[in-house]
């Protein structure tokens, strides 16, 4: 897979991505980003076969779209390295 394409990018942003929301660093941002990425992997992925998410399989990438969303809003809490620095 070269690191340059569509699918390259979207593997790196998801690993470095859900390391740092995952350990509480730049949460606010990080989740803001992956909740774009996941919107577009909808739109491209999943949105051509139907416009539903059940009927073109896209509940996951709509549950982490939301879920990121929700992350980026309401920050990382108190036992995150944000709160530590």
């Amino acid at each position: 897979m070269p690191l340059f394409s569509l699918l390259g990018v979207a593997g790196v942003t998801e690993i470095i991505g859900g390391a740092l929301v995952t350990l509480g660093f730049f949460t606010g941002t990080v989740a803001f980003i992956l909740s774009g990425e996941m919107a577009v992997a909808y739109f491209i992925g999943h949105f051509p076969a139907g416009f539903w998410p059940i009927q073109n399989q896209g509940e996951p990438a709509v549950l982490f779209c939301f879920i990121f969303l929700y992350m980026a809003t309401q920050g990382s809490g108190i036992w995150s390295l944000d709160a530590a620095r």
